[in-house]
């Protein structure tokens, strides 16, 4: 249980560091059933689990503690950019363009290396 402790800690400071909402940030060995994203640790492999009323939706598995993080904070700046995104549209763009700058910019805070996975995905998405 130690390990899953410090490595909560560790996404928290990460998210304190972007000002990520709490809501937003995953929980640690037990999920709330809710859709939010639950972390688990068996050994040395990592689980990004999403369950919702008793079901599980996915389950990704690595041993890789960067992997991991990314998925957490590609999920966290997803959302926290889609708000601002909504709040702050730019006419006549296509909306995407502003989510995926702001997501690079917030991510680029955790990992450059984040940032530039996600905007070559991003300029895929795109085309």
């Amino acid at each position: 249980m130690k390990r899953l402790d410090e490595f909560e800690r560790e996404v928290r400071n990460l998210a304190r560091s972007i000002e990520a909402p709490e809501s937003l940030i995953p929980t640690f060995a037990s999920s709330c059933q809710d859709g939010t994203p639950h972390i688990e640790i068996t050994g040395t492999e990592y689980h990004y689990v999403v369950c919702e009323r008793g079901t599980e939706h996915s389950r990704q598995r690595t041993f890789d503690k960067r992997e991991v993080l990314f998925w957490i904070f590609d999920s966290i700046t997803f959302s926290m950019a889609s708000q601002f995104e909504l709040a702050n549209r730019r006419e006549n763009e296509d909306s995407r363009i502003q989510l995926f700058e702001i997501q690079e910019q917030l991510i680029s805070k955790i990992d450059p290396e984040y940032a530039e996975t996600l905007n070559i995905e991003h300029q895929w998405l795109l085309k």
